[in-house]
């Protein structure tokens, strides 16, 4: 039997290349292996697609990871986003979005907040 509220999803758009990551209310009860691990898997299906576009909603993102594993992400799985061929991610952003300004020093391509899920498919489209 399953216990646990889910805490991601994970789709792929063929077609565009694109895959998406949408954070689910589960993240309350996350530990920072769970974040790792999710991470993990959505950086390796980017590998596996070559995607060149990424979405990541974080609505209901309720966990805030420690700086350890910021710092883990930014080794890890940028590589692979690098590796993948990643050159846009489109954040959906829940109230004022941030700069689109890069997320990790490592970055290298484009960025950017949107408020809505129907913007942010927008711009990876173009």
């Amino acid at each position: 039997m399953i216990s646990g509220a889910p805490i991601y999803s994970i789709i792929y758009h063929k077609p565009e290349r694109l895959v998406r990551l949408t954070w689910l209310a589960g993240t309350a009860g996350m530990t920072d292996q769970d974040f790792k691990e999710t991470l993990e898997a959505f950086a390796e299906s980017a590998l596996q697609h070559h995607a060149q576009r990424l979405i990541i909603d974080v609505r209901e993102f309720k966990f805030r990871p420690s700086a350890e594993v910021s710092a883990w992400r930014d080794d890890v799985t940028v590589s692979k986003y690098k590796r993948a061929g990643v050159k846009m991610i489109a954040w959906v952003w829940p109230g004022t979005t941030p700069s689109n300004a890069p997320t990790s020093k490592n970055d290298q391509f484009e960025n950017r907040y949107f408020a809505t899920e129907a913007a942010a498919v927008a711009w990876v489209a173009s």
